[in-house]
Order: structure tokens, then sequence, then C-alpha cells
């Protein structure tokens, strides 16, 4: 028998779709675009195998499947909370949190929302860096938490996987080769799989920008200056254009974790 894992996030996700009834103020509370939403309960019913909810114009309805879903999605995230509650009330007076800096306006806003509620007296402090550096730091005690893009090789706690993407201006030629491309520094496991597609279909590319900060990388992409590659979530978060059905290569998932 083939054992299957279940995000954390595509339980919580759906129990607050059924708390809120509606897809949107899902997407508000959890910090994620509608469309993000409607596909983590997709995933989720397709890791299943049956449908999970029912929607009518007065209700959002679990199917019943989806109550069996719902009363052990209910036990894991109160067990999660739990333990991250427990965590959080032996922390130190001071917590070093590390991010990828195309994660950090996607998921920072919410752990600050839990820090300022369960740790108003607890200084934290930020690093953005490469997550084969943060892997690195916090191994060295530099910084205590990092979420970051997994490694293979390094053991972390696996929190969502998430589709990387094309992103690009709207007007700009995808046919042009080489194929100007702007992405983060060397090192970046995002960067590695975006060039070895393209080599893999044998489309020649240059990196024409680079840099650690995404905001410099939206600026290029938002200029029409060159095509990015980057997380779902971090292209839905930025409202960047996705490619699709543009001739490039698909693009793998990557997974995203927390390393402590």
């Amino acid at each position: 028998m083939t054992l299957l894992n279940v995000d954390i996030d595509l339980l919580r996700t759906f129990l607050t779709v059924l708390e809120t009834q509606s897809f949107t103020r899902t997407a508000e509370r959890l910090l994620r675009t509608q469309p993000a939403i409607s596909q983590q309960i997709r995933k989720l019913e397709e890791t299943v195998g049956t449908p999970l909810i029912t929607r009518d114009r007065k209700a959002i309805s679990p199917t019943t499947t989806g109550l069996v879903v719902k009363s052990y999605a209910e036990g894991i995230i109160g067990l999660n909370d739990k333990m991250l509650a427990d965590l959080v009330d032996a922390a130190p007076a001071k917590i070093r949190i590390g991010v990828p800096d195309d994660y950090a306006a996607v998921y920072l806003p919410e752990l600050f929302r839990v820090a300022a509620r369960r740790l108003p007296e607890t200084e934290i402090t930020c690093h953005a860096d490469l997550s084969r550096n943060l892997s690195k730091r916090v191994a060295n005690g530099d910084i205590d938490l990092a979420i970051l893009t997994a490694d293979p090789d390094t053991p972390s706690l696996h929190v969502i996987s998430e589709q990387l993407v094309w992103v690009a201006a709207p007007e700009i030629d995808v046919a042009q080769r080489p194929l100007p491309l702007v992405l983060f520094e060397d090192g970046c496991i995002i960067r590695d799989s975006a060039t070895n597609a393209l080599k893999a279909a044998q489309i020649p590319y240059r990196i024409s920008h680079s840099s650690d900060a995404n905001t410099m990388i939206i600026t290029v992409i938002n200029g029409g200056h060159a095509i990015g590659a980057m997380p779902r979530c971090t292209a839905d978060h930025a409202g960047l254009h996705q490619l699709v059905d543009c001739n490039l290569p698909p693009l793998p998932s990557v997974d995203i974790c927390l390393m402590v």
C-alpha cells in the first residue's frame, strides 16, 4: 500500500473554508489569492480521491468523506498548533528568523501576526538569504529557524509544495533567443531548476539580470526586460503575469519547509 502525505496547509484551508463559508474570506484570512485556495481544495480532493465539499447558493457543506476528513483535520491542526504554542511559550527573548526574500511577503505576515499575539515582549529579527545559506546558518546556530526551499540532503519539516511558474510582462517576446532571464544569484535552488529545464529543452538563454532582492526581480519583470521563474504563491502575491502555453518547458514543484 502506498502511503500518502497530506499537507497540513491543505487541511487548514479546508477547515477555514468550512468555517468562513467563503473562498474569498478564506483567502483573506490565510493571506492567499482565491484561485490559490481553490487549487488547494482541489489538491486535497485529488489526494483523498473524492470530493470533500458541496456548494450551493446558501452554504458550503462537507460531503460524507469530507466529514471524516474534517474530524481528522481538526485533530491534526490542533496538535500542530499546540506543539507550536508549547515551543513558542519556551521561546527566548529574541527569535532570529531566516527566509528567502521572495517568500517574505507571503509567509511572514501570518508569522508576525501570531508572534504579536503570543510573544508581545519578544524581539524578532529577520534575515534574508538564499535557502542553501539559511540551512547552514540554522545548523551553525546563527539563526533559530528558517522558512526555505527544501534541500533533499537536509532534514527539515515539510510545510507545503508549490509549483514553479514562468512569469513575465504580457508584451514580452518569449520566442527571442537567447531567452533573457532574471533570477536570484548563483546558488539559488529555483535558479537551478529554471536553467536546468531550459537546458533539457535545448533553449538558449542568458542571465540578463540577477539579484538577492525580490523587489528588483519584480521590477525587471514588470518592465518587460526578462522572464523570471518563481513559486506560484510568490507570483500570485506580487500580481505577476504567469506564462501558460508559451512553448517554455514545464517547471517542477518545490517543497517549502521549516528548519529549526
